[in-house]
């Protein structure tokens, strides 16, 4: 069952106002849930499962997890295990299947190299010449490499298309505005399907 727009923004309004209580205990999350139930014109019961099912955990379990990580440093979270790489690799393959991207696949090069970083300017690279990929590693959270992946994987299919012409990927062109607006939308749908990589 998809989850209507008006719901899911009551869970979304849940996940950013939890981290807010002073105490998040039964009482305190209860308080919050019937507020923002009320608001949403939902009901409590309803609100819950919707959480649950897109967070994988229930509130009260949720925020001691989200509280635990903020003590661990583990909310910016950067790659340091093949773990992190293999995720890394299982959203790749999923993100070339969603746009269906053509083989040759580009090659895609993940990069802990501050220095390239800084100079240019920016987190990922697409090179529509030999349909190659550089992504930034370093110091961030998953999410926002898996952003940078999808929004350079987005050129790439924009390049199989002939879609980009010369001069056309300047900060807010019709070609990067697509992209941002493409990976945006997926990385929430990937977020649906792995709510692990929030936590």
């Amino acid at each position: 069952m998809r989850i209507s727009d008006i719901d899911e923004s009551a869970v979304d309004e849940l996940a950013k106002k939890l981290p807010s209580l002073a105490k998040p205990n039964y009482d305190s999350i209860d308080d919050l849930m019937k507020r923002i139930s009320k608001h949403h014109a939902i009901s409590g019961d309803k609100l819950h499962s919707l959480f649950v099912r897109k967070y994988g955990h229930t509130p009260d379990t949720w925020i001691k997890k989200y509280k635990k990580s903020l003590e661990e440093g583990a909310v910016n979270e950067t790659v340091n295990s093949e773990e992190d790489v293999q995720t890394i690799k299982d959203f790749i393959h999923w993100s070339i299947k969603k746009l269906h991207i053509q083989k040759p696949y580009p090659k895609i090069t993940l990069s802990k190299n501050t220095e390239i970083a800084q100079k240019g300017h920016h987190t990922g690279v697409h090179k529509e010449e030999d349909h190659s990929i550089w992504v930034y590693i370093g110091d961030r959270n998953l999410i926002d490499i898996f952003r940078t992946i999808f929004h350079e994987l987005v050129h790439e299919r924009q390049s199989q298309l002939n879609m980009i012409k010369p001069g056309d990927s300047y900060p807010g062109s019709p070609i990067e505005a697509l992209a941002d607006m493409v990976a945006g939308k997926y990385i929430k749908i990937y977020g649906k399907e792995h709510p692990e990589i929030f936590q």
